[in-house]
């Protein structure tokens, strides 16, 4: 776990220089990162793999888990009967097993309002039991949508922040172990 939360802040703090860097300068910063990564994974006795391309990047360890950054797509594996509304512009897309439990993250702004995504997704699973839903008014900085469900073989949980700003929003899905 610590490889993984090494690597995510390695790869946050330099996906910008990635991003900006172009043509030779960008190919040196692509090394550069890269050699540092793989270093930090070393220190942790382990093995990554770095894709770099048209300023997005993905990481795979040695036991397969996956994060994707910059133009991110829906993860391999993702369980069919969890939907991603098609206004979700995903920025960041992650699949991982934990002590033998897959699980699947999507991240990134929603093209709407909050409560309209925040209703779309209890309309979505509304055959599902309810495990949370949360809404919390945070006055002039927004409203923040939590809600979580399960079909009792998948535990899907949607986080909403909606600000002047934006809508932020992040979908994990795991196995259902209860």
């Amino acid at each position: 776990m610590k490889k993984i939360v090494v690597i995510s802040i390695l790869m946050m703090v330099t996906f910008t220089l990635v991003i900006a860097g172009t043509g030779c300068a960008r190919k040196l910063a692509e090394r550069a990162i890269e050699g540092a990564i793989e270093q930090a994974a070393e220190g942790e006795d382990g093995d990554v793999d770095i894709d770099f391309s048209e300023g997005e990047f993905s990481i795979t360890d040695e036991e397969g888990n996956e994060m994707s950054f910059g133009g991110a797509e829906i993860p391999d594996g993702w369980p069919s009967s969890v939907p991603v509304n098609n206004g979700i512009d995903i920025a960041f897309s992650a699949s991982q097993t934990t002590d033998d439990v897959p699980g699947w993250s999507v991240s990134g702004e929603y093209n709407g309002s909050g409560q309209e995504l925040y209703e779309w997704y209890k309309k979505e699973f509304s055959g599902w039991k309810e495990v949370s839903d949360v809404v919390t008014d945070m006055g002039e900085d927004g409203k923040n949508y939590s809600y979580q469900a399960s079909d009792g073989e998948y535990l899907a949980t949607i986080f909403i922040n909606d600000t002047d700003e934006s809508v932020g929003v992040v979908l994990s899905v795991t196995e259902d172990v209860q």
